[in-house]
């Protein structure tokens, strides 16, 4: 998952059959996550910018009772975070599963992203200040 920002603004696209998300995919056969990401932002957003590392989670479905040998994804996986910030701005083009992209506000993503959680919103303030959120406070 790609946070991309443009003029402090973050950007959504419009996925085919599950609206509004972030840029982001899986990564093919020889490529870098970095370079996945770049060929993501590219090709659902038509956007080119510098990538930067935030973090990653492991998605373990171990204890999940939807999952089965053909699901889509892994038992055990990883989902790695990345921030973008955007220095070419393409005109937009519906080449891909993309119907369009959209530059929100960060404090609104719960409003157009259906899968928004409290751990999203934890990455996507380190994403904007630098700094991780604690009960105590903030830190970096």
């Amino acid at each position: 998952m790609v946070f991309v920002f443009h003029e402090k603004k973050l950007m959504l696209v419009d996925l085919e059959h599950r609206g509004w998300e972030f840029p982001g995919g899986h990564v093919e056969p020889g490529e870098s996550p970095e370079e996945t990401f770049a060929r993501e932002a590219l090709e659902e957003g038509c956007v080119e910018g510098v990538s930067e590392y935030l973090g990653c989670i492991i998605v373990d479905h171990n204890e999940n009772l939807k999952w089965n040998e053909t699901s889509k994804y892994p038992k055990v996986g990883y989902q790695v975070f990345y921030k973008m910030d955007i220095r070419h701005l393409h005109p937009f083009e519906k080449k891909h599963e993309s119907h369009g992209r959209l530059f929100i506000d960060p404090t609104s993503v719960e409003d157009y992203y259906n899968e928004w959680n409290q751990l999203y919103e934890e990455i996507l303030h380190i994403a904007c200040t630098g700094r991780f959120k604690w009960k105590t406070g903030w830190k970096r």
